[in-house]
């Protein structure tokens, strides 16, 4: 950083800071709070007091007024009166707003319960648009609040929509990476609606009981390139955490992340005021003068009208100022709390950057495409350097950067992306790209059908191309059968190996080698301990070959398998080609699917066309012509053949067009 802020710039912020009345001397730093009452109607000032708002804060959040649900009141229905309540007493007051925010499980809109996935997202997208509309310059935004995944459910009851879905992610927990999909996909929405506001991930428990999944969130949305400025820290758990205690924990969870922390949303809910006020001795100069805390907001300062029993996080008390208040207002006049530097001024870049790439392995030789996207905040992006390791691949002079890099050899390769401002401040970021030799089949050579498919045995190949897991652990038992598996967890089972532990959108890919083609039947031999687990297969297109298949419950065992049967519901054309085993259901075992041809060509030259009208001449296999056929698809000729023959057996079709002739089989 090689500069801290222009004069300008800073006697900016002390003017618009001025007002505030505990801040005003750190022109960096913000000390916020909420509207007054737990309530819909959001007011600032408090009257039956006589406090003005604006003496004491510099930043407001709305606590309920800006949700989901007290805005959105149907399909192109919003009351925006109570929010804007708020953001215009912040306007006439010079007092920072931030938006609370975008998504969250709780206090949406009850109606979008019963909307399918793709109403979901449409909902969404119509409600991150009437913000962006009706609030165009937002600064600071809460753009996702409680989606850590602890103890078997989300934070907050996102299970009752669909909105995980619509933003095209799995309720299946975390820790894995794809976990974290759908709330980078709302990152994303975010940042093209408002490129210059702060993003932050809002949650709470972050402190103490779910602080290691606060971190691996905030990395997995970094890991998958996220557009997220901050991390935020709600800070409700506090009531009984010692000073050492909450400063070990705070400087972790920076350490971990490197990301600018707000504390969000502070309280102490305690009856007894030297116990608030110790609290607040013990723990608020460590959050106030950490670096990287860019500001702190107060959940609520009257008594009786916060969230917490009996409104008891109030700082103010029968219109007097308990201990904790006294005691603030002393501190934020002291030299340590007006020094206290922040990451919004004098501490961090002004520019940042976000790296993208089309794929996240790829196979030696082919192409990539990678992005890079600078934002900036008062001065104009110079330059952008794209590198793979320490060769340089590009260098642009605009906020958008692309190139394509095709890797020549094996390994982890980091993809570094570093953005340059007209002042001299840089942003950059990493992302690891695999690149893995081209897929092959497991034994190098494409499995026989008919035959037997080991699930285990899939094809070698980078993750994404071969296989995909929903981690890149290995939860197996098999003692490192594959050393290839990029995560795909294989177990001991049914006297061999199986796939197990599977979770839901998770897909192995198998070349194989038909022999005849025709329609096929299915014998896989699969067990399960949970109810609802399955998986259906597909072609290499994508297009599925079976309907869902689920796998017989016997719970708690998966020691116990099952055969399931069934036919293909198309038919395999001869040749080498690929099949795909998609996990619908999770926590099901997979052991071997057995292809068995119940109706193949047999030495006799094949119809060369299989969707277009054919018309054969049928003879008996002795050569004495019984009739004609027209059918348009080639899996329509056994039904017609017995709708002819009226017996099920062996026939001879010759096309009435080329006099090629085949053996097929009538069936009813």
């Amino acid at each position: 950083m090689k500069r801290l802020i222009s004069l300008n710039i800073l006697l900016l912020l002390f003017i618009f800071n001025a007002s505030a009345q505990l801040a005003k001397n750190n022109p960096c730093k913000f000390l916020g709070n909420i509207t007054t009452s737990y309530n819909w109607q959001e007011y600032c000032d408090v009257s039956d007091c006589n406090l003005t708002y604006s003496d004491y804060w510099n930043q407001a959040t709305c606590e309920n007024a800006t949700k989901w649900g007290s805005v959105h009141k149907g399909w192109g229905k919003f009351d925006w009166t109570n929010a804007d309540r708020t953001y215009n007493y912040c306007k006439q007051h010079g007092i920072k707003f931030k938006f609370h925010a975008l998504i969250w499980g709780s206090q949406h809109p009850s109606w979008i319960e019963n909307l399918s996935a793709q109403d979901t997202k449409k909902a969404i997208v119509e409600w991150f648009d009437e913000v962006k509309r009706h609030y165009p310059d937002l600064e600071i935004i809460d753009v996702v609040n409680e989606a850590i995944y602890s103890g078997g459910d989300y934070h907050s009851p996102y299970k009752q929509t669909k909105i995980i879905q619509a933003l095209g992610g799995q309720t299946n927990g975390y820790p894995n990476t794809q976990s974290y999909g759908w709330i980078a996909e709302c990152f994303k929405m975010a940042r093209e609606r408002w490129p210059n506001a702060i993003l932050i991930y809002n949650d709470y428990n972050t402190f103490q009981w779910q602080k290691t999944e606060f971190i691996n969130l905030i990395n997995g949305l970094k890991a998958l390139n996220a557009p997220i400025d901050a991390a935020g820290c709600q800070s409700h758990d506090l009531n009984d955490m010692g000073g050492s205690q909450f400063k070990s924990a705070l400087e972790e969870i920076h350490n971990k992340t490197q990301m600018p922390i707000y504390i969000t949303e502070y309280d102490i809910a305690k009856n007894d005021d030297n116990q608030q006020a110790q609290r607040y001795k013990e723990q608020f100069p460590i959050m106030w003068e950490a670096d990287y805390v860019a500001g702190v907001t107060l959940w609520g300062w009257i008594y009786g009208k916060t969230w917490t029993s009996g409104g008891n996080s109030g700082i103010v008390k029968n219109c007097q100022d308990r201990p904790a208040f006294t005691w603030l207002k002393q501190y934020m006049q002291t030299d340590a709390a007006r020094n206290a530097k922040s990451p919004i001024c004098g501490s961090t870049s002004s520019i940042s950057v976000n790296l993208e790439l089309s794929k996240e392995s790829v196979e030696v030789g082919n192409e990539i495409k990678i992005t890079a996207t600078a934002s900036v905040r008062n001065t104009k992006v110079k330059n952008i350097e794209i590198y793979a390791g320490n060769e340089q691949l590009s260098n642009c002079n605009s906020e958008k950067c692309e190139t394509n890099y095709s890797p020549n050899q094996e390994g982890n390769i980091t993809i570094k992306v570093v953005a340059y401002d007209t002042d001299g401040d840089k942003s950059e970021q990493t992302a690891t790209l695999i690149a893995c030799k081209a897929r092959e089949p497991f034994t190098g050579t494409a499995i026989t059908i008919p035959g037997v498919i080991e699930t285990e045995n899939f094809d070698k190949g980078c993750p994404g191309i071969a296989s995909s897991d929903s981690d890149d652990k290995d939860e197996g038992d098999s003692n490192g059968y594959r050393n290839d598996n990029g995560g795909v967890d294989i177990v001991k089972g049914n006297g061999g190996y199986a796939i197990g532990y599977t979770e839901k959108g998770e897909w192995l890919e198998y070349t194989i080698n038909v022999e005849s083609a025709g329609n096929y039947s299915y014998n896989i031999v699969a067990s399960s301990g949970s109810a609802n687990s399955g998986f259906h297969l597909e072609d290499g297109t994508g297009k599925a070959i079976t309907s869902n298949i689920t796998v017989p419950q016997i719970e708690n065992d998966w020691n116990t398998y099952s055969e399931i049967k069934g036919n293909l519901t198309t038919m395999l054309k001869e040749g080498e080609q690929i099949i795909r085993l998609v996990i619908d259901g999770a926590y099901c075992n997979v052991d071997k699917i057995t292809l068995t041809c119940t109706d193949c060509t047999n030495g006799v030259e094949e119809v060369s066309a299989l969707y277009q009208e054919k018309t054969f001449d049928v003879y008996s296999t002795l050569g004495t012509f019984i009739g004609t056929i027209t059918v348009n698809h080639l899996n329509e000729i056994n039904a017609a053949l017995y709708d002819l023959t009226n017996h099920e057996g062996a026939y001879i079709l010759r096309d009435t067009v080329s006099g090629k002739s085949q053996i097929r089989i009538s069936k009813k």
